[in-house]
């Protein structure tokens, strides 16, 4: 099976699925794009290749942020074509269902751009995009001759 079939395999079991119930939980039907990112979601699963909390600090005070949720707003970010972190955060407020997505269940989840910045550094510096590259190239083309 070509690549291509695959990922259009993915996207319709995707969609099967998870799309009902997903409409269910949320006020607002997902919109066109907003269903592409939750099958790129689905299929990238980010969330196995960070930690759930940010556990280099352990200092009382503040709760340790969802690290999982940060990692697929990181997503969502290349996926929407932000420019900048504050432009991600803009629309992680206003769209209920972008929020939900990610992760953040109400507006006040939503970490500061600071907080944003710091998290992607460390996904950058921890190499994640290329962490998730490697495991999709594994799981779907290692029966495959490239080249």
């Amino acid at each position: 099976m070509k690549l291509r079939d695959k990922i259009s395999w993915l996207m319709g079991r995707v969609q099967r699925s998870l799309f009902p119930h997903l409409n269910q939980c949320l006020t607002t039907p997902l919109t066109e794009q907003e269903e592409r990112l939750v099958s790129i979601l689905e299929i990238l699963q980010v969330e196995r290749y960070v930690s759930k909390t940010n556990t280099r600090f352990r200092y009382p005070g503040r709760k340790l942020l969802d690290r999982q949720a940060l990692a697929r707003a990181f997503v969502a970010k290349a996926f929407y074509r932000h420019a900048t972190t504050s432009d991600l955060r803009r629309a992680l407020l206003s769209a209920v269902n972008l929020r939900r997505i990610c992760g953040f269940v109400t507006v006040d989840d939503i970490p500061s751009d600071s907080t944003f910045s710091r998290a992607f550094s460390e996904f950058v510096a921890g190499s994640l995009g290329n962490q998730v590259h490697d495991a999709l190239v594994e799981k779907y083309l290692s029966d495959e001759l490239i080249g």
